[in-house]
């Protein structure tokens, strides 16, 4: 029995494989958006004959509704959950949202954002929904280390806004340039600050930061790069 017609049908509605191929989109559409993308520029992109990306996507809405669906589930909401109730807890968790939040603002920028506005305004609402309920999280979780005495007593909300606020900066190369600064050594120093304004010296002095000097090397390859 010849199943050769069936197999080609599942690998052009596989999930996964669909999504790889719209993730190489993130970083393109993070400088000037998607309107301007035609199909010939999405094949491109994707690495796929404009034939074979019919196969995949019969539309550029299906694609672009994708890219939404993607950048909630692996960009806004790809974090594990936050845990409580130890420094070590705290510690990862911190981590883990201060990188999370790094690479929502390298993709989720106002061009994305704009074109969205504009054509599919139902998709941004979407996100909107997202980010505030991820933030709604963060603000539980840094009230609740304050809380349990392994934070400074700070306003959550701020420390929330000063993220966004501040990878914004970091993440524009002029600003960058202008100020003197690299893109990794910004970070890194950043974070530095932001361990140093969040924690009590005894919760401090037991972060260990070998991992996250790694981790901060995959973060600037990627907003350079891509996704891999």
């Amino acid at each position: 029995m010849d199943t050769t017609g069936e197999t080609q049908s599942c690998r052009y509605t596989d999930e996964t494989t669909k999504n790889k191929y719209v993730a190489k989109l993130l970083h393109p559409i993070k400088s000037n958006g998607f309107q301007g993308l035609r199909m010939d520029d999405i094949a491109k992109a994707m690495d796929l004959s404009k034939a074979t990306l019919y196969k995949y996507f019969p539309s550029r809405d299906e694609i672009i509704e994708r890219l939404t669906d993607l950048y909630i589930k692996y960009v806004v909401c790809d974090e594990a959950k936050l845990m409580e109730g130890s420094p070590e807890a705290y510690i990862k968790g911190f981590q883990s949202t201060f990188s999370q939040t790094l690479i929502i603002a390298n993709y989720g920028t106002e061009p994305f954002f704009q074109d969205l506005r504009e054509i599919y305004p139902q998709l941004l609402a979407s996100i909107e929904v997202s980010i505030s309920d991820r933030n709604g999280r963060l603000r539980a979780f840094y009230e609740r280390g304050m809380a349990e005495g392994y934070m400074n007593d700070l306003n959550a909300m701020l420390i929330i806004l000063q993220d966004e606020l501040m990878f914004q900066k970091l993440l524009d190369p002029h600003y960058l340039m202008r100020h003197n600064l690299t893109l990794r050594g910004a970070i890194w120093d950043y974070y530095q600050i932001k361990k140093q304004q969040l924690f009590k010296p005894d919760v401090l002095a037991q972060i260990n930061d070998e991992a996250m000097s790694e981790k901060v090397d995959s973060l600037v390859r990627k907003i350079t790069y891509g996704v891999s």
